[in-house]
């Protein structure tokens, strides 16, 4: 279990609030259910200190897909147009208006104005602030929850206000309704299979078996790599897995074709005290993740390098590996004044705990890659809707600077059920929040935002590499996991796939209500890929390892691999992929079999064109290159 589960939803709601301090507040966020795994414990002592955030609106974000389309859709004059961290910075910082507003409140509102500071990218104010200030200006009750497992405590509120005429200019407030610090659960399970010799399983014909790079290279037409242009290394972000060196030599040895010099390691950029890629056996024995993520990228676009982003420091229990340091060090105007981003919710930088990282946080200065793989999620039910749609405004500004971030769909089918020991981490069909005997499906993140490509997982139907792909199912196997897919609760449909999207509810959706899922909400995934039985050394041995992470990574790698071809005609990075690949199905091994179960229900079927479960299907490189190569 990777992550303690926050058993609500959130809302923003525009309701008046019930109490004697109201006033002009109205309830700007509220937990829509009780907190499973905490209690309430007492009412916060009114003297204690608060470490405030607030998040200030910021200016264009409603222009944010006409802007992403005007330069990612394969239609426009201004594809490929991509724009400069400099350009995003200015179109998209709050109004002067926004932080003036704010401040005239605050400082009204009895807060001095030597305490305030802004952040980098003047996105955020900060100051502390007693329980008893922050009470009065949020016209809330701060009380002490005791976490029912690990017996720890928290200060948090059920809900909070803003005054009407300063809420526009705010996305939300920290430290508020927030409990839980979560952490991002790597998708790959165990070794599905018995450790196998290293001999005999290069080639075609065990693919049945092991799918190796010379099978990925048959199924998906990938050529080999040819070029290595300075700055289009793939970026793997990684946080509590750690790349064991050994291996990928042993792996180089034992799987490549050509074969790939034994001394080639990734470039290792740390973020927030995360450690070098060499580690011991023992710690290399609690993680299998990077081993996957990294043997089979390499295989597929070598001589291309690979950037390996290590984000936290391993320490910092409660909340390392959220998707914030990372975004905090690609973009220094996403940054708080000074370390953490939401209390609670993000790490906190120096880390006070023994052993952790004890520099400031990160903001900016990480090179950024052309193509991020990541092979984590989280919970869209378990985290606050303004904190979701705040960072996936920051995944939309890497879009238009041309940059493709792929992630993995999830490894639950239309649930969650690899989080804090629920065995059906479902919605709660009337209120929305996480319950164990659930009914209505749980969507994913960040895979629910629009501007990342999601990557379901796919498997050889008659385990033949000449019969084409169905959906993953290995509901016997050690992996058991199905291709996560569904439709998000917080973000709409995109239009770039209204049309696919509904074909399929149209024609080959069962017939579940809106209780079951939101039949208008952005859908996932956008594409598929392998995801069973990957050749992978850990350890010294080899395993077929498997889940949307294996599937993420070869996906990753096929689009830099396009990349360099594109560099190698003098063009630039495609960047965004989604408006390409939902006006091109042809570039797409159509899947058609299998399902992604889950909440009690046999979940989605696959379907001719796509579907929540494997996306627009898997890729034919040729197909790609056509398309991609002969775009501006």
């Amino acid at each position: 279990m990777r992550f303690a589960l926050l058993a609500a939803a959130f809302t923003g709601l525009a309701a008046a609030v019930p109490s004697p301090l109201a006033g002009s507040h109205v309830i700007h966020e509220k937990r829509s259910g009780l907190p499973v795994a905490w209690r309430h414990h007492s009412r916060a002592e009114r003297s204690t200190i608060l470490p405030v955030r607030i998040g200030l609106r910021q200016r264009n974000l409603e222009q944010g897909n006409r802007f992403l389309e005007d330069v990612s859709d394969p239609e426009s004059s201004n594809f490929g147009k991509h724009w400069s961290a400099e350009k995003i910075a200015n179109t998209f910082a709050p109004l002067k208006e926004t932080s003036d507003r704010t401040i005239e409140w605050l400082v009204g509102s009895g807060i001095d104005s030597g305490r305030l500071k802004h952040s980098v990218g003047r996105n955020w104010i900060e100051f502390t602030a007693t329980v008893d200030e922050a009470e009065h200006l949020f016209n809330t009750e701060y009380h002490v929850y005791q976490h029912k497992e690990s017996g720890g405590y928290r200060i948090a509120c059920d809900q909070y206000g803003l005054p009407a005429n300063v809420r526009q200019h705010i996305d939300f407030v920290m430290p508020t309704i927030q409990l839980d610090g979560l952490r991002p659960v790597a998708q790959t399970k165990p070794a599905a299979l018995a450790p196998m010799p290293f001999t005999g399983l290069t080639g075609l014909k065990n693919c049945s078996t092991l799918i190796t790079i010379d099978c990925l290279r048959a199924i998906y037409g990938i050529p080999v790599g040819q070029y290595n242009h300075s700055g289009n290394e793939l970026g793997i972000a990684e946080w509590a897995d750690y790349l064991y060196l050994p291996d990928l030599k042993i792996f180089f040895e034992n799987f490549t074709s050509p074969k790939i010099p034994s001394d080639v390691t990734p470039e290792f950029i740390s973020i927030d005290g995360g450690k070098p890629s060499n580690l011991t056996v023992a710690k290399a024995e609690e993680v299998v993740e990077s081993a996957l993520d990294f043997q089979t990228s390499y295989s597929i676009i070598y001589p291309q390098g690979i950037r390996l982003y290590q984000n936290g420091d391993s320490v910092n229990v409660d909340s390392v590996g959220t998707f914030n340091i990372f975004l905090d060090a690609l973009d220094g105007s996403y940054c708080t004044y000074q370390g953490g981003d939401q209390p609670y919710v993000d790490p906190a930088y120096p880390d006070p705990n023994e052993g952790g990282y004890t520099g400031p946080l990160q903001c900016g200065g990480a090179p950024v890659s052309n193509v991020f793989s990541v092979s984590y999620g989280q919970i869209e039910g378990a985290l606050p809707r303004f904190y979701q749609e705040r960072q996936c405004h920051e995944w939309m500004k890497l879009a238009l600077q041309g940059v493709s971030v792929i992630y993995a769909s999830g490894d639950s089918g239309v649930a969650n059920r690899y989080n804090a020991g629920y065995n059906n981490s479902c919605l709660n069909s009337e209120y929305g929040y996480i319950e164990t005997y659930g009914t209505r499906f749980s969507p994913s993140f960040p895979v629910n935002c629009p501007y990342i490509t999601a990557v379901g997982a796919t498997t050889l139907l008659n385990s033949s590499i000449y019969g084409g792909e169905q959906a993953v199912s290995d509901p016997d196997g050690l992996l058991s996991f199905y291709s996560g897919g569904g439709f998000s609760e917080i973000f709409e449909r995109p239009s770039w796939q209204q049309a696919a999207v509904s074909n399929y509810l149209d024609k080959y959706s069962p017939n579940y209500t809106e209780s079951v899922f939101n039949h208008s909400g952005r859908a996932f995934p956008d594409v598929s890929a392998l995801g069973l039985n990957l050749a992978t050394v850990w350890l010294g041995k080899t395993y077929g390892v498997g889940g949307t992470s294996a599937s993420a990574p070869i996906f990753a790698s096929i689009i830099t691999l396009l990349n360099e071809e594109r560099l190698q005609q003098g063009k630039g990075p495609i960047g965004f992929l989604n408006p390409t690949i939902y006006k091109h199905p042809e570039m797409f091994n159509d899947v058609t079999v299998g399902s992604n179960p889950g909440c009690g229900t046999p979940g989605f079927p696959a379907s001719p064109g796509w579907d929540p479960v494997t996306g627009m299907g898997t890729p034919k490189y040729e197909k790609m290159r056509e398309v991609f190569c002969r775009l501006p």
